[in-house]
């Protein structure tokens, strides 16, 4: 998917998403965000990435270009089939419909294999300590 802010808010608004407060969603509207944030990230080759609130999978689709395998968690399901419709050309993605800090996070990582591992996220503040301390 070549992102664009005005793409993604038409399929939001084809599938007629309502975002929910209780998860705090915050989708990323902005190209230049997206290229700074992951670009920032400086992913190495031979790397896994978790992405923690893939929500629409706009970030997601940007991790893909450069992480050998993009690991991606997503409590929301409503968001499902914009998520899976955003990053069907990707081989390298795998979404598990799960609340991260709820995963066996040991067990999900036995299945990849990878030389470095990153988290990136796009979060309300508010779960960012949880999710820093579940990770470490």
């Amino acid at each position: 998917m070549e992102y664009s802010p005005k793409k993604m808010k038409e399929k939001i608004d084809e599938k007629k998403f309502k975002f929910k407060k209780k998860f705090g969603q915050n989708f990323i509207v902005d190209a230049n965000i997206i290229e700074n944030i992951v670009s920032k990230s400086e992913i190495l080759p031979n790397s896994l990435v978790i992405e923690v609130g893939p929500g629409a999978g706009s970030l997601t689709a940007c991790i893909a270009k450069y992480a050998k395998q993009v690991l991606c968690f997503e409590i929301d399901t409503e968001v499902k089939e914009i998520l899976e419709e955003n990053t069907k050309e990707f081989n390298n993605i795998d979404i598990i419909f799960e609340d991260f800090l709820k995963v066996n996070l040991k067990e999900v990582l036995k299945k990849y294999e990878y030389d470095n591992l990153y988290l990136i996220a796009n979060l309300p503040y508010y779960i960012t300590t949880p999710i820093i301390i579940k990770t470490i």
